[in-house]
């Protein structure tokens, strides 16, 4: 098949006040038409460098050092700025990861689309501003925007992040591209967002026959999607192949520990494999295998030679393990050696913790009013409340990890924070190890708040950017009045949460996600609290970082009795660190088991489609599993749907559902509880009903 784009020797320069910095080196790849080829590796690695070179859109200290970009025969390095221009946005399209930086704030869905189609639809076409807009709303339809005719108005803040992501699409495939670059289109998304994304990509790509890159660091999305793979490591290519080889043998060390690190719900090991140290500075590459620093077989040669490279059926590699002078006795030394992980164990039947608790809410509500000023009020135009929680009752049993799962929207922190009493819950009651946190006075409150911590979802953000991390892990102790010896604590916490001593004098930006992470974590643990809320604890982070987070909070628990209640969409991290599981849609918890009966047996449709939709890093679920997209969006909490809050999304649903609200039905044991009227249906093939 005929290669729409060939990539030969590239390599990408940025010149800054300290050094001229290598970011790619020696890249070649292609793609042929009508293929989704993915470019994997972690942050630092180089692939937003390659996508931003065959757009031309470096930044200004950025330049291509060497090598040819050829789209459809084309160098596109020769082409000048309004010929360039021309290509790029017509020919060739690209989805950025943030769909807010990218729409203009302060001009309409409209404005942006048909001016893009006007810029974009070529010499020869003649379109008026009504024909351009009458395509961008069938684009706008086409991607399953609702209501495309009236809401193609609308400014970008008016969307949720889902929808946001289809306007990105529907922009970029407007002038049908002949190649679309997508650099990570689903890594802010909800799992059921994330699977309605892909979805339309692959349809779009079947229907348009589009050439994709596409660019992430989540080989579930990867296997489900891509019918090739690159692998990107310190700026080289490490291997690459089609998809169904190299997930079932991958070659390159990197290759395997990426895939070993990432967590599935189907995994049994007791802590995940990660990969020491981290992406090398471009300031200080190594000499030879840049993942040699790395790498558990590395030799001498290794850090003396860079690697040539090897074939085998069709499978590129860029090892010294295959080249004839390596010392081992045989390549099947490093063919994914699964016995590096530790045997399972049943952490439910290990911790006898289910007479204790340490959290009971209940019947709590969350409302809140948006305030639009006294004549609002006059005139009668005082909005519904937003309900974030709507009557929840839960108990949080001592030493064990609850996860609360569900899509944006769904009230998971909003639960999480009024635990804490971060917020006040407008009806019922919120009692944290015997103590009412409506009830308590405020000193007796404050004493409380050191039991029970939060690790924020954006660690950045929660750290003070003015303070050195010596100064934010001391923090805790200044405020509640306690003398300690402040070298030491800040060594021990450091030492607790496995980052050196060095990381004591840095800024928070002088950290990476994984090091904030940890130093989030280490502040949240200073004062031994018995409680830890983790709101999206690996959020943003790559599968490594990820790895290594989710190890500490499952050794930490294990070591100091630590009670968790994690919050998140990603279902693979639940099955990992979870004993138990509370799935929440619109504000209501609508099932809660134990993890293995959750993920084995679901009672309700919508944690059948959560868990349908789980992307998992084996090419061979295509084939095997049959994925539920959802309808739509989680409605506005601010209106409700009556009934049941799921029916206008669920596959299951009766009339009896529209006018009803199911309480829980429960199994005899009490431990899996549903509320769905037709739990029976839920996993059955051929009773759906719309």
């Amino acid at each position: 098949m005929e290669a729409i784009l060939k990539v030969e020797n590239l390599a990408i320069t940025y010149h800054t006040r300290e050094a001229k910095l290598s970011a790619v080196r020696n890249v070649d790849f292609s793609v042929e038409q009508g293929k989704i080829v993915g470019l994997v590796g972690e942050s630092g690695c180089g692939k937003s460098s390659i996508a931003l070179a065959l757009i031309r859109l470096l930044p200004p200290n950025g330049m291509v050092s060497a090598g040819k970009l050829y789209f459809q025969g084309q160098n596109l390095l020769s082409l000048r700025e309004n010929a360039m221009r021309e290509v790029r946005g017509h020919k060739i399209s690209m989805i950025f990861q943030d769909p807010m930086t990218s729409l203009n704030p302060v001009f309409s869905v409209e404005e942006q689309m048909v001016d893009a189609i006007l810029a974009h639809c070529g010499k020869n076409q003649k379109l008026s501003r009504s024909e351009a807009r009458q395509k961008a709303i069938e684009m706008l339809d086409r991607v399953g925007i609702p209501d495309a005719q009236n809401r193609i108005r609308d400014y970008p803040h008016q969307f949720s992040g889902g929808m946001r992501q289809r306007i990105m699409i529907a922009l970029a495939l407007q002038a049908n591209p002949a190649l679309l670059i997508a650099d990570e289109p689903t890594s802010a998304l909800d799992v059921t967002l994330e699977a309605q994304i892909t979805d339309l990509i692959r349809s779009l790509r079947d229907e348009f026959q589009t050439s994709i890159l596409y660019i992430t660091h989540d080989l579930g999305i990867v296997a489900q999607l891509c019918d090739e793979v690159i692998v990107l490591y310190a700026g080289n290519i490490v291997e690459t192949g089609d998809v169904w080889h190299l997930f079932k043998q991958p070659l390159h060390p990197y290759t395997q520990a990426l895939l070993r690190s990432h967590p599935t719900y189907e995994t049994n090991s007791r802590f995940l494999a990660t990969i020491p140290g981290r992406v090398p500075s471009l300031i200080n590459l190594p000499v030879g295998c840049k993942f040699a620093p790395r790498c558990q077989f590395a030799q001498t040669i290794c850090h003396e030679q860079e690697p040539l490279e090897y074939e085998r059926e069709g499978q590129k590699v860029w090892c010294h393990i295959f080249q004839p002078d390596w010392q081992q006795t045989s390549e099947k030394t490093i063919i994914m050696n699964e016995s590096q992980n530790e045997p399972a164990i049943n952490l439910v039947e290990s911790r006898q913790f289910k007479d204790k608790t340490i959290v009971k809410a209940n019947r709590v509500e969350v409302h809140f009013q948006e305030n639009l000023g006294l004549l609002s009020k006059i005139l009668g135009q005082e909005p519904a409340p937003l309900k974030a929680v709507r009557g929840i009752d839960i108990m949080v049993y001592r030493g064990e990890t609850l996860a609360i799962v569900g899509e944006s929207g769904s009230g998971k922190t909003t639960l999480g924070r009024t635990i804490l009493g971060l917020e006040e819950p407008t009806v019922g009651e919120v009692n944290v190890d015997g103590n009412p946190l409506t009830k308590i006075n405020p000193a007796q409150k404050r004493a409380l708040r050191a039991k029970m911590q939060m690790i924020f979802q954006d660690p950045i953000s929660s750290l003070s950017p003015r303070k050195r991390v010596a100064e934010l892990l001391l923090e805790p102790f200044n405020i509640h009045k306690i003398a300690v010896d402040p070298d030491r604590k800040v060594s021990e916490l450091l030492e607790m949460v496995g980052l050196s001593s060095e990381q004591a004098d840095k800024y928070p930006h002088q950290l990476s996600g994984g090091q904030a992470r940890r130093v989030g974590i280490a502040r949240a643990l200073a004062l031994n609290p018995a409680l830890l809320v983790a709101d999206e604890p690996t959020a943003g982070l790559d599968v490594s970082v990820a790895a290594g987070v989710l190890n500490l909070l499952k050794e930490l628990r294990e070591k100091l009795g630590l009670t968790y209640i994690l919050i998140t969409h990603n279902l693979n991290v639940v099955q990992f660190i979870a004993d138990r599981v509370a799935v929440m849609y619109l504000g209501k918890i609508i099932e809660i088991g134990e993890n293995e009966d959750i993920f084995n047996q679901p009672k309700h449709p919508y944690t059948e489609a959560l868990i349908s939709a789980i992307a998992i890093p084996d090419p061979e679920i295509r084939r095997k599993r049959k994925q539920i997209l959802l309808e739509g969006e989680i409605p506005d909490p601010r209106h409700p749907p009556s009934g049941c809050s799921f029916h206008p999304r669920c596959r299951y649903r009766r009339e009896r559902c529209i006018d009803e609200s199911p309480s829980f039905n429960a199994p005899m044991d009490g431990r899996h509880l549903s509320a769905c009227f037709f739990s029976e249906l839920v996993g059955r093939t051929g009773d759906s009903q719309d």
